[in-house]
């Protein structure tokens, strides 16, 4: 292990950005702490406990364009005809999909080890048999460096959901602030790689031992089907179905599929993937319009359900990681620790 000042720390970004990787560091402006591109100008936070996106941002990004194909779309003078199969046979069309695999490697700089219990969330779901392909070529070539937090605000419960601590290989270099330095520990080729271009000095051999943080109450979770069917829901008259709470969670992962179309040239089609909520009345919509999930409330329960009984079954860990964003980032601050579990005190 060793440790660096502030200063040498802050190299970092630059030293893997040299190293050829995409850096993403957490940012201030206006108040907020998010996850941006980095850049030698970029106004680098360090003291933030949370930030209003995540890495899930960047592995599966909204709008993502997954290819283009040709269509048998084509303009008239009376406007656009879509040619369709007919009873007198297919149409008589060839489809050439037009596929660009993501490219290059992707840095996390100073993200917290909920987030990087995230990425082992998001990798349980996306890289399960079949394996989505974009998100598996901006997993791969990744490199993480986990800064640890000393205390939660009001609304972090990372230590209950048992997401405070990074797991092995999910974390290339751990850092611990000690004082007026950064005490910095690889835990890979790629992050010793990294670490070993720092000023730093030599920390006695010493290692990071797990510290969870201060949480500012004790919170038990408690979230079998049962029990959340039968939990109560305060707050949800309030809700105004801005779905701030998947918006913001850094493991959601639905999405839907548009195909779009340009007028001028409407046979070249273009097929993008689009973050999608539960949260949203058409999202349990399926063909006929029958809807399912009709109310706020079975809206509400779905997602809970999903977060933890059905990704314990599914994938063998919660899809909750105890962040909070989904209490902190909701304007009619429902409060979704009073229908999983028991607030302790």
């Amino acid at each position: 292990m060793i440790r660096v000042k502030l200063g040498e720390f802050l190299r970092l970004p630059s030293i893997l950005a040299g190293m050829g990787y995409s850096v993403v560091v957490p940012t201030e402006g206006n108040g907020v702490t998010k996850f941006e591109g980095y850049s030698p100008d970029s106004a680098i936070d360090l003291d933030y406990v949370r930030a209003i996106n995540a890495p899930r941002d960047f592995l599966l990004p909204d709008g993502e364009r997954l290819y283009r194909y040709r269509s048998t779309a084509t303009v008239t003078s009376y406007g656009l005809k879509i040619r369709f199969p007919t009873v007198e046979g297919p149409c008589p069309v060839t489809i050439n999909a037009e596929y660009t695999a993501p490219g290059g490697r992707l840095a996390f700089f100073a993200i917290h080890p909920c987030h990087a219990n995230s990425i082992r969330y998001l990798d349980r779901v996306m890289l399960s048999d079949p394996a989505d392909p974009y998100y598996k070529a901006r997993r791969e070539g990744m490199l993480t460096v986990v800064l640890e937090c000393e205390e939660g605000d009001d609304y972090c419960f990372c230590v209950p959901a048992g997401s405070w601590r990074a797991e092995e290989g999910y974390c290339d270099i751990l850092v611990r602030r000690s004082g007026e330095w950064f005490l910095v520990q690889p835990r890979s080729d790629a992050g010793k790689e990294a670490a070993s271009k720092l000023n730093a000095q030599d920390d006695d051999g010493k290692s990071i031992e797990g510290k969870p943080p201060k949480m500012k109450s004790s919170f038990s979770i408690r979230a079998s089907e049962g029990e959340i069917d039968r939990a109560p829901a305060e707050g949800l008259d309030s809700c105004t179905l801005c779905a701030a709470c998947t918006v913001t969670c850094p493991t959601c992962y639905c999405s839907d599929i548009e195909d779009r179309f340009n007028l001028v040239d409407p046979s070249n089609v273009e097929r993008v993937r689009r973050r999608m909520s539960c949260q949203r009345k058409c999202y349990s919509m399926i063909a006929g319009g029958t809807i399912f999930l009709k109310t706020k409330e079975e809206r509400y329960r779905w997602r809970l359900k999903h977060k933890f009984p059905f990704s314990e079954k599914a994938f063998g860990m919660s899809g909750c990681v105890g962040c909070g964003n989904c209490i902190a980032f909701c304007p009619a601050g429902i409060d979704m620790r009073k229908t999983v579990g028991r607030d302790q005190g």
